[in-house]
């Protein structure tokens, strides 16, 4: 273990070494709205500035600098920019919505958006179809490349080359673009375009990528450094699943001292979606869910089809985060949807202003309290194991955690039941 332990060293070195980007405000509208990384608004806000009928009333200046700055394209003249049109989540079937398209007579330019999203069978094919003119952008976190996976035509052989696909990044482009701009603007709009800077800044977290191209340059310095990263790497992936037991676990025990006071009871018949069965290897292939969690059944929640049971659930997706939700014990599967008559009857067990149904859950929020869906530096992402998750590791944080978590799981969620 000699090189792994020195490996592992020089890692945390760099870890102290690179910084977290620091805001240039305590206040941004965009992460006090929870939106900074939600891809549809983040697009939408780009595609303002970028359409020369925007509410920014600078005309063609955004479009015409990205145009010359990011995609290096120098052929458009003033008048057909003026004249160029840019729409936002722009349908082509059922399926697809291209997340920006900037359009004119002469050009198509599809504009494929990543943040946190996971890549979709065919994605970047099918859009490429649409293009004029152009290459289809790729815009990223750090300028990644699309897999095969998204460039394969579906359910069939062709592949998209990788010529015909320009990748920017947000954290570099899209940021280095704005950054000129700023300069030339007036207040307000000065402001806003800062604060959005500020937010992809943040949520781009440069700081991994700097220490990932330094961690790259260690695993190459020779081949038992290489090797030992590889050996360390074979391990990674089981320590993450393990991790999420033990947080789970922790819960769990957490959990033992309300379960009385909420009339909870432990969820056995079914073991649905348990974290004893989901956390595994799968959790961690490429785009996959597995959707962990820990179950426990409303006992005195009689609604009228005597069938659906009222469950309070704790759950990973990429974060962690817990409500209440319907559980359909014929079908042995989570209903397939919350419908106005059983609204009515929840009301019966659940203040009803608390009730904000999505699919099977009643209600829901975040460890921390929140109820806006939105990326949060102190909610644990078990996908992307950022700093929160990591932090877990600790056991006096995870302790810590644990007990904030199931409090604001109370707060938010539990006290509002009621008749139990």
């Amino acid at each position: 273990m000699g090189y792994e332990a020195e490996l592992l060293s020089q890692i945390n070195r760099n870890c102290k070494e690179f910084l977290p980007y620091a805001p240039l405000s305590d206040y941004n509208v965009f992460h006090t709205l929870g939106i900074s990384a939600k891809e549809v608004i983040m697009c939408r806000f780009l595609a303002d500035l970028l359409n020369p009928e925007g509410q920014h009333g600078c005309g063609i200046s955004f479009l015409k600098s990205f145009m010359h700055d990011v995609l290096n394209e120098y052929s458009m003249s003033d008048i057909l920019l003026a004249r160029t049109e840019v729409a936002t989540e722009y349908v082509l079937d059922h399926e697809r919505r291209i997340d920006i398209v900037i359009q004119n007579p002469r050009f198509f330019i599809p504009i494929e958006v990543k943040i946190y999203a996971a890549e979709q069978e065919g994605q970047c094919y099918d859009y490429y179809q649409y293009a004029k003119n152009s290459r289809l952008v790729y815009l990223t976190r750090f300028g990644n490349v699309p897999s095969e996976y998204s460039r394969k035509k579906k359910s069939g052989t062709d592949i998209l080359p990788l010529d015909r696909i320009q990748c920017i990044s947000w954290a570099k482009d899209i940021c280095g673009w704005l950054n000129k701009l700023t300069t030339q603007l007036a207040e307000p709009l000065k402001s806003t375009v800062m604060q959005y800077i500020d937010a992809i800044h943040v949520v781009a977290d440069e700081r991994g990528r700097k220490m990932m191209e330094k961690n790259l340059e260690i695993l190459c310095e020779s081949p038992d450094y290489f090797r030992a990263g590889i050996a360390i790497e074979k391990s990674m992936k089981s320590a993450k699943i393990r991790l999420m037991h033990l947080v789970f676990d922790d819960l769990k025990k957490e959990m033992e001292k309300i379960t009385s006071k909420y009339g909870l009871e432990p969820e056995k018949e079914f073991h649905y979606f348990t974290y004893e069965e989901k956390c595994n290897e799968k959790f961690y292939d490429g785009n996959a869910l597995t959707y962990p969690g820990l179950n426990y059944i409303i006992r005195k929640a009689k609604l009228r089809q005597k069938n659906i049971q009222m469950w309070f659930r704790i759950e990973v997706q990429d974060n962690l985060f817990a409500g209440i939700v319907l559980f359909d014990t014929k079908n042995g599967y989570e209903v397939d949807e919350i419908t106005k008559q059983m609204i009515e009857q929840i009301a019966q067990y659940m203040d009803e202003d608390a009730v904000t149904p999505v699919g099977w859950w009643v209600s829901w929020c975040y460890p921390n309290g929140k109820i806006q869906d939105g990326y949060y530096d102190d909610v644990p992402d078990f996908k992307h194991m950022n700093p929160c998750a990591v932090s877990l590791v600790d056991k006096q944080n995870r302790m810590e955690f644990v007990k904030s978590a199931v409090k604001n799981f109370e707060e938010h969620l539990l006290k509002h039941l009621k008749n139990l």
